[in-house]
């Protein structure tokens, strides 16, 4: 609530702020990371630079989105989110309203033919992928392919891990619920 106040008060006119969580470990009261970036989101700011603190703290850079940004597929689910919960802000929705379209950002996945092969190779894989939210694979399906444009070994990688996991009905990444 305190970090949601704060971005209420003073998000129209900060550059920037630094973000001082505790690590799990501590014990201590935090704001758990994933809340942190839907509550910015929430305001059209983004978190970027993170710094270690001590044993116990580190500090997120949180600034506001830059004009024309693009979204990543997972900020693009998590803002789809923040509006079926009214959570998003005029000024969240006027920071990505450029990178945002409902319609496109709600489509059924396209598989690749490579990734659709490695999925139906296995036969586990394949009907728990089938049966996942579409949210879930717009977010893997686009990590996958940016790994694609790193580099093949990158994405080899993360396609093989990703089939395994899928084949014992594991998601993985940002999953809520």
């Amino acid at each position: 609530k305190a970090w949601r106040a704060w971005l209420a008060k003073n998000g129209a006119k900060e550059r920037e702020v630094w973000l001082v969580y505790y690590r799990k470990h501590s014990g201590k009261p935090r704001i758990p990371y994933n809340d942190a970036v839907d509550e910015a989101l929430c305001f059209g700011w983004i978190d970027s630079t993170v710094k270690r603190v001590d044993g116990e703290k580190f500090a997120q850079r949180f600034t506001p989105r830059c004009a024309n940004s693009k979204l990543s597929q997972l900020n693009k689910e998590r803002v789809r989110v923040l509006i079926a919960r009214k959570k998003m802000t005029e000024a969240g929705m006027k920071a990505i309203a450029h990178a945002y379209d409902k319609k496109a950002d709600h489509r059924k996945v396209r598989l690749a033919k490579d990734v659709s092969a490695a999925l139906k190779e296995n036969a586990a894989a394949w009907k728990h992928f089938r049966k996942f939210p579409e949210s879930y694979k717009r977010i893997r399906i686009a990590y996958l392919e940016s790994q694609r444009r790193h580099s093949p070994e990158a994405f080899r990688k993360s396609l093989a891990h990703f089939v395994r996991k899928t084949a014992k009905n594991k998601k993985f990444g940002f999953v809520r619920g």
